[in-house]
């Protein structure tokens, strides 16, 4: 038992008239119960910030989540609006499998003005392919400036080639540049072909 006053009179010191003995009056362990006290509450004191800290690193893996969706939909966005601006080649067949090709037109062609074109190739969604040999054909009044032939060895499927090719007319009119697709999928090959019409101006008439 441990006696409280405050303001009252005070106890008698004598056990005996307390009902206890000298031998077995209870004591006071008020330390020990302060001592428990303190480690219960640096043990809370730990749990929560153990729990702080697993709560920040979940708002910051959500944050990078969103930001990694915000990325990729933003590709996807620009990538769309990329190909908007693009104009479909002339295909020699009437699918779009296992690849279309797209262009876009830097500026007006002129005569003697080296022009500036950007292809794009895409494959079909699904389609494995080993490889994509391109073969760029000027016709009359045309010249290539830039490399005529490009390789793809192991492109990812369903990706989509960026080329730029430049050219330059030598005479007004309409002009033509060929592309031959060879694709090379699961043992076999073939081929697609395109025309990229355009129309030159001479600035001197």
């Amino acid at each position: 038992m441990c006696w409280i006053w405050q303001n009252s009179p005070r106890p008698s010191m004598n056990p005996a008239t307390w009902g206890y003995s000298a031998g077995n009056m209870p004591h006071c362990r008020i330390r020990p119960l302060v001592a428990v006290a303190l480690l219960g509450a640096a043990a809370f004191g730990a749990g929560c910030t153990q729990s702080t800290d697993a709560a920040r690193t979940q708002r910051e893996a959500r944050a990078h989540a969103r930001a990694g969706a915000q990325a990729a939909t933003d590709q996807l966005a620009a990538a769309g609006a990329a190909a908007d601006d693009l104009v479909a080649a002339v295909s020699s067949a009437d699918t779009t499998t296992p690849v279309t090709l797209r262009f876009k037109l830097a500026e007006q062609p002129r005569v003697g003005e080296p022009l500036r074109l950007e292809l794009a190739l895409a494959q079909a969604a699904g389609l494995e392919i080993d490889a994509l040999h391109i073969s760029l054909q000027p016709r009359e009044g045309l010249d290539v400036r830039s490399a005529k032939t490009v390789d793809y060895v192991g492109p990812p499927i369903g990706a989509t080639q960026q080329m730029q090719v430049t050219v330059v007319p030598s005479q007004a009119g309409v002009l033509g540049l060929a592309v031959t697709v060879l694709v090379d999928s699961a043992g076999s090959s073939i081929v697609r072909s395109f025309t990229i019409p355009l129309i030159a101006i001479d600035p001197a008439h």
